[in-house]
């Protein structure tokens, strides 16, 4: 299988966020990690998008994925998929 890399977006302190890596790191993927708290382009771009929750996150095709519990239903499908493909 194939290991999956994401980018996340995230903030020091932030629960979902690292609950999200978490799952991430679990899964044997990667991610790319952009703090608002130490990047001012990222926070910058969240604030001319609208976007006012972390995590947000994106797959590493530039795919929208969105905060934890999107990536949790996206992570189970997936391995719901893969254990149906190997019976």
């Amino acid at each position: 299988m194939r290991r999956k890399q994401y980018i996340l977006v995230g903030r020091a302190g932030c629960t979902h966020c690292s609950k999200a890596m978490g799952l991430i790191r679990e899964g044997n993927g990667s991610a790319t990690y952009y703090s608002l708290d130490d990047s001012k382009w990222i926070l910058d771009l969240f604030k001319r998008s609208k976007l006012n929750t972390v995590p947000q996150i994106w797959d590493i095709e530039g795919n929208y994925i969105g905060g934890y519990a999107e990536l949790k239903q996206l992570i189970d499908k997936e391995k719901n998929d893969a254990d149906y493909n190997d019976r």
